[in-house]
């Protein structure tokens, strides 16, 4: 395994499409997936009640998680964010949070006009951001054949 630059891990996090968080709920780990953007130093997602905001308002210090694999050849990289997670109340920041987030999942979801006015994420009412303390990557390397790649067990 080799690292990679904080430019190259800000790179795979920005272009992941899902992200694991792990929070501390009712104090034990809790992981789950999910959608989110990275605008700038942070990372805003929005979410629903549940473990995960329950998590982040005990425990505000949080873990994100990223990788990309190459089923062909079994090269992967893996991105750890280390941060501090905070609803926020600031209607800009929310409407920052949806306009990158219906940016970037645009292909995915299509134009929410197409979808006869229903509007995407409006079941999320929480924003939440996570300001990146830490970020840090490591790839699979060389030196290493396809059968025998970290990842590829």
């Amino acid at each position: 395994m080799e690292p990679i630059t904080r430019e190259q891990a800000l790179a795979i996090l920005t272009q992941a499409p899902v992200a694991h968080i792990g929070v501390i709920c009712e104090g034990e780990p809790y992981v789950t997936p999910m959608s989110f953007v990275v605008d700038g130093d942070r990372i805003l997602f929005r979410t629903m009640a549940g473990r995960k905001l329950e998590g982040i308002r005990e425990n505000p210090v949080v873990c994100i998680e990223v990788s990309r694999y190459d089923e062909a050849t079994g090269d992967w990289m893996s991105v750890i964010v280390k941060g501090r997670a905070h609803e926020t109340g600031d209607d800009r920041i929310g409407q920052a949070a949806v306009t990158l987030l219906l940016e970037k999942y645009r292909p995915a979801m299509g134009s929410p006009l197409s979808r006869g006015g229903i509007q995407p994420m409006t079941g999320l009412p929480h924003v939440v951001e996570v300001v990146i303390d830490e970020i840090t990557g490591m790839a699979s390397g060389a030196g290493f054949g396809p059968r025998t790649k970290p990842g590829r067990f």
